[in-house]
């Protein structure tokens, strides 16, 4: 074997004959050159706890690095951006090599970037992890790279990599026992006109036949470049549109092909799969017009199976195929690759999901998911009908608070520049640092991840905490960059870039946007449109229900709080929801320990009354009522409650101990039971029937993430199914109903003023009553969540509405019908006076 001297040489441990699977490590650390043996410090206690959780032992194992010693750190020896080894580094690569090669194992793990790169030349090992590669200087081997363990430890602590290096183990070990053999996968890319309308033909017949189809778009200058279909995890087929010199096919030709591919899509007898197919879908409905329906989607899949981690097809591809990294093939394309390429990069989308979506499900009814899955599949048509319907805006009226937030971002630029003394950019963290860590030397901040100083939000609120006026005076300067930049941004041509040249918002949504079933929402890949999940109170008067038509909002009272009531069976609070009492004014008057009638409240304030003196002064009781509800129900500390409500420790630490010494049963009880649910089997059941998997580090960290599964999972499961799905797919009864916009814990649409006051009534309590369906804790006791009812006759905003409580809406069609119109025919008369 080569011969290499080095001063901290580390030798390989284990039996070449015997060794059931190789692990090469990147360098030994210090711990290892004291004891002259591979992997025995902190990353090695970790990779031998991973060995023993996948039934494997160090003595089953051949343990070595590919650079063997510590006389200088590993990135001298190779350089990865290049790919360069020194000569001292090509000596270590062939001596790895030599030893390799006298295994009798066949499968080899590369932990890290530099083992991986020894042995395959390729960088980046996160988005290889999982792959099975050969290796061009190792014939009859097979490389699994790896995250290496000392990624799960301090100082990295990326504890969810524990399961990924578990998972490859695993796949190492049975390539050993088994061997490898990649599945056979036939693409036919570059067909002619004819035998583009033979196979799209023949994917028709099959799926009538009973196949799922699987189905993806590439897009290009914001046009379908090519569009793919798989039959199975062996044959695709993309059909092009474009190449270099131009369209792919002629006018006529490229109709016949869009009929050919609307005949799949459209018909509702054939089961179409895809990654993200709300994106797709969106898109070929708002380009062609086709209106794709019968949709299965790995992504929403994969966000119910494994919550904590990636939802890309990437990942995807990693853990349920034997297909190997391929995504970056498109990023070459566009770079400046053919079209060839492209088109085999599109067709291989489609065959990941054809090989991921069947073991998907599988693992899904191992879960009892299934109906979870199939109730946050449904959402896509509906979410795709409100991205392409869209929100109408008032575009003068932003256009005009756009120009009044810039003179008030100027005022307050030139109030900072004053208080600071000199130019002071907001959104500079150089001249922040400098500013209030060097000129005003205050103990600087530091980031907790990063472990280096920092000037973001929580810094800015803990300075002004302290009263620093420049400070708080950032902060404000953020929000109005925020609001002007996210919601209210204008272009050069001074129109609003985020809304549509019709006057609409269409935002893009997200099916698996969030981890316990809710929704996200973002800008679409148009360019326009925004997240409208959080859309500031103060601009909801700029967002328009349709001429002609009434909107409408119902929402869940106090669903979460509620939910957390009821399942940890807290008497006081359940009481006071079955009473009719204001659950945040009996928080408030317990915390304050003053009689509910004497607790203040914003209209009281408004009357002249004294706020609160809690945080900065100005809220009244019942709003640091209804902060503890929302927060400590979770078990918000002290110090992020602070930070969240910008107010002394010790007023945050005074209102957490009031607010459990008033309800012991959230942490005795509702706390206990999501404890003990974790206990077994880290899996945490939402009285919808999700059930879902934590995998994250066990502690107070996790217990809380824990805590909020049940309100905000069931939240989301219900609003989705007996109200989105409700309304979307009994269309015999709501076909007058236009659906605007779903947002946590409400739903938002609108009917025509030209339909009769009492059909709109029967509509509503139809809707009401799906989503007072009652439900069951744990333990048999049935509730239910009240729905409210706004009435919007023009914008969004609470202030333009008339809001019914669930308890105080009318029974019957006809009394509510009366009381829609004692609403609306007064604003009728505003409206036209105006």
């Amino acid at each position: 074997m080569t011969e290499i001297h080095a001063r901290t040489f580390v030798r390989p441990e284990g039996n070449p004959r015997t060794a059931r699977i190789a692990i090469v490590g990147e360098q030994p650390g210090t711990t290892d050159v004291q004891s002259g043996r591979p992997f025995v410090g902190p990353a090695g206690r970790e990779l031998t706890e991973n060995l023993q959780a996948v039934g494997l032992t160090r003595q089953d194992c051949y343990i070595t690095n590919f650079i063997k010693d510590l006389d200088a750190p590993i990135e001298t020896y190779l350089n990865l951006k290049t790919m360069t080894f020194n000569e001292k580094a090509l000596a270590y690569q062939k001596l790895l090599l030599q030893e390799l090669s006298s295994l009798k194992t066949v499968a080899v793990i590369a932990c890290g970037n530099y083992a991986m790169a020894a042995l395959t030349r390729r960088n980046g090992v996160t988005k290889w992890r999982g792959s099975v590669l050969d290796s061009p200087d190792l014939p009859n081997r097979w490389i699994i790279p790896m995250l290496h363990p000392a990624t799960v430890i301090p100082p990295k602590n990326q504890y969810l990599n524990k399961f990924l290096i578990q998972f490859d183990l695993r796949r190492a070990l049975d390539v050993a026992n088994r061997g490898f053999g990649r599945i056979q996968r036939r693409i036919l890319t570059g067909l002619g006109f004819d035998e583009n309308l033979y196979w799209l033909e023949k994917f028709y017949s099959w799926g009538l036949d009973g196949e799922t189809v699987e189905f993806d778009i590439e897009i290009y200058n914001e046009e379908v470049s090519c569009i793919s279909f798989a039959r199975n995890e062996s044959f695709a087929v993309s059909v092009p549109f474009v190449t270099g010199e131009g369209n792919y096919f002629s006018p006529q030709q490229e109709v016949a092909i869009w009929l050919a591919i609307a005949k799949i899509l459209e018909n509702p007898n054939i089961v179409k799969c895809g990654q993200n197919v709300g994106f797709d879908t969106h898109f070929l409905l708002r380009r062609y017009g086709i209106a794709a329906v019968n949709l299965e989607d790995t992504m929403v899949a994969q966000r119910i199976i494994m919550p904590d981690y990636p939802i890309g097809l990437d990942f995807i591809t990693s853990v349920w195929t034997d297909h190997p990294y391929y995504k970056d093939e498109g990023k070459k394309y566009f770079g400046g690759g053919g079209w060839q390429q492209l088109w085999t990069y599109n067709a291989t989308d489609s065959l990941i999901c054809a090989e991921a979506f069947p073991k998907q499900l599988e693992r899904l009814r191992q879960q009892d998911n299934v109906g979870t899955y199939e109730r946050q599949r449904d959402i896509i048509p509906p979410l795709v009908y409100m991205q392409e319907r869209g929100i109408r805006v008032d575009v003068d009226g932003m256009i005009k608070r756009n120009l009044e937030l810039a003179r008030e971002l100027d005022e307050k630029q030139l109030e900072l520049n004053n208080e600071a003394g000199c130019e002071l950019n907001a959104n500079s963290p150089k001249q922040l640092q400098q500013y209030f860590y060097g000129s005003l030397n205050y103990q600087a901040y530091k980031n907790r991840k990063t472990g280096q100083p920092t000037t973001d939000d929580i810094a800015m609120t803990r300075l002004a905490r302290k009263g620093i006026k420049a400070a708080s005076i950032v902060k404000e300067i953020r929000k109005i960059r925020k609001t002007m930049g996210t919601y209210l941004p204008i272009g050069p041509d001074g129109n609003l870039t985020k809304v549509d040249p019709d006057g609409r918002v269409r935002c893009s949504f997200n099916p698996a946007g969030t981890k316990f079933s809710r929704i996200s929402s973002s800008e679409n890949i148009f360019g326009t449109g925004m997240n409208l999940q959080n859309i500031p109170h103060n601009l909801l008067k700029y967002f328009l229900f349709d001429e002609g038509y009434v909107g409408y909002a119902i929402d869940l009272s106090q669903a979460e709080n509620r939910l957390v009531a009821y399942v940890g069976n807290i008497t006081p609070m359940i009481e006071a929801f079955e009473s009719g009492k204001d659950v945040h004014k009996l928080t408030a008057s317990l915390i304050f320990q003053k009689p509910i009638d004497q607790i203040v409240t914003e209209d009281d304030m408004n009357n002249g009354a004294p706020a609160c003196p809690l945080g900065d002064g100005t809220h009244d009781e019942r709003f640091w009522g209804k902060k503890a509800n929302h927060g400590l129900n979770y078990d918000l500390g002290y110090v992020t409650f602070a930070l969240y409500y910008e107010m002394p420790e010790t007023q945050a630490k005074w209102i957490i101990n009031r607010y459990h010494m008033a309800y012991p049963g959230v942490r005795n009880s509702f706390h206990a039971m999501v404890r003990g649910m974790l206990k077994n089997g880290r899996v945490v059941t939402n009285l919808m029937g999700r059930k879902t998997l934590f995998m994250g580090r066990w502690g107070d960290q996790l217990f809380k993430e824990a805590y909020s599964c049940i309100p905000q999972g069931t939240v989301g499961d219900l609003i989705n199914e007996r109200g989105l799905n409700y309304i979307y797919y009994n269309q015999h009864k709501f076909s007058a109903v236009e659906l605007l916009l779903q947002k946590h814990d409400e739903i938002v649409f609108q009917i025509p003023r030209s339909l009769p006051l009492i059909q709109h009534a029967e509509i509503l309590l139809d809707i009401k009553r799906s989503l007072e369906t009652p439900l069951q804790t744990l333990d048999g006791r049935e509730f239910v969540i009240p729905a409210d009812i706004s009435v919007c006759p023009r914008s969004f905003s609470k202030k333009d509405s008339t809001e019914l409580k669930g308890h105080k809406t009318p029974k019957t069609p006809e009394l509510l019908a009366e009381k829609l119109k004692e609403i609306l025919e007064p604003k009728c008369d505003e409206s036209k006076s105006s």
